[in-house]
């Protein structure tokens, strides 16, 4: 069971639990209880398998079992009632409101389940965020600044980029916080060197400025350029530049572009975003022995 399917797996395994309750109370006569743990038992002993041969997490193994279980035994308490009442028939037929309720309850609780674990598995689209999240507020500067932060174990880069050549009536930024992107503190065994890269990359001091030359709107190319640089100032030249465009909402969408020299430390190409928002970047430099990494944000504007 693929994550992109949560809901129709949900949907396929209710639906089969009320058919097979009613088999059993409707046709073969059996009482509500044993109607309500015949279905339980059914599902259950089909769904499980089939959860651990495609396994897709704990989380979506939990809401499919509490499901397939609520939906069957919702029907019994219904059904239940019904039964009741015909055992004794000089009481009045009114269905109790607790158990519609209680159902109603795991009803709700589950759609929002379900909502967020599709969220987290696979993301956001873009129509999605545009509509129930705020935009983001780029911040506008002026100039380029670049900040450093070193602390004991990890040093905090903050270089905002806004390129020279465009019009400040334009003004297009892209930040970046940080410097190598991935996370070995979850791995010990590669964390020293996680923490020697970010060393080497302080002492390299290599300067990494501009960003875009034109307005980044989505579906249409523009041109991103950085200008790198030594901690003498003077240019690198010769050096191997890709930069990763990151969809944090959804990673079918993530673009992995080579920027090519263009000048004597100048690095750029032309890159057709496919939707607006946030994306995240992932610079690497590569010069001989020498890796160098950035990672950052950028914002790109709706198509108009």
């Amino acid at each position: 069971m693929e994550n992109q399917s949560l809901l129709l797996t949900l949907g396929t395994g209710v639906l089969a639990s009320f058919v097979l309750f009613f088999i059993f109370y409707k046709v073969l006569r059996q009482s509500s209880k044993i109607s309500a743990l015949l279905t339980i038992l059914i599902v259950q002993l089909v769904y499980i398998p089939l959860a651990a041969t495609h396994w897709d997490g704990l989380d979506v193994f939990a809401i499919h079992f509490a499901f397939f279980t609520m939906a069957a035994a919702g029907l019994g308490i219904i059904t239940s009632k019904n039964e009741n009442q015909k055992a004794q028939p000089h009481q009045r037929k009114k269905l109790h409101p607790a158990p519609m309720v209680i159902i109603g309850f795991f009803v709700v609780l589950a759609m929002v389940d379900a909502t967020i674990i599709t969220l987290a598995n696979k993301g956001a689209s873009a129509d999605f965020m545009r509509q129930f999240l705020p935009e983001p507020k780029p911040k506008s500067i002026d100039k380029v600044k670049v900040t450093e932060e070193y602390k004991k174990t990890h040093e905090r880069y903050m270089r905002t980029f806004t390129s020279d050549v465009a019009p400040a009536e334009r003004e297009v930024t892209s930040a970046f916080p940080g410097t190598v992107a991935n996370d070995y503190q979850k791995k010990y065994s590669l964390y020293n060197n996680y923490i020697s890269q970010l060393q080497n990359q302080h002492e390299r001091g290599w300067q990494i400025k501009d960003g875009w030359v034109d307005k980044p709107v989505e579906g249409k190319p523009a041109l991103f350029r950085i200008n790198v640089r030594d901690k003498q100032g003077s240019p690198i030249t010769g050096a191997q530049v890709t930069i990763a465009f990151l969809r944090p909402s959804n990673k079918a969408m993530d673009i992995t572009v080579q920027l090519p020299e263009q000048n004597s430390g100048l690095y750029g190409q032309a890159v057709t975003l496919p939707a607006p928002g946030l994306w995240d970047l992932l610079i690497t430099i590569k010069k001989g022995d020498d890796i160098h990494e950035v990672k950052g944000d950028t914002q790109i504007q709706a198509a108009s």
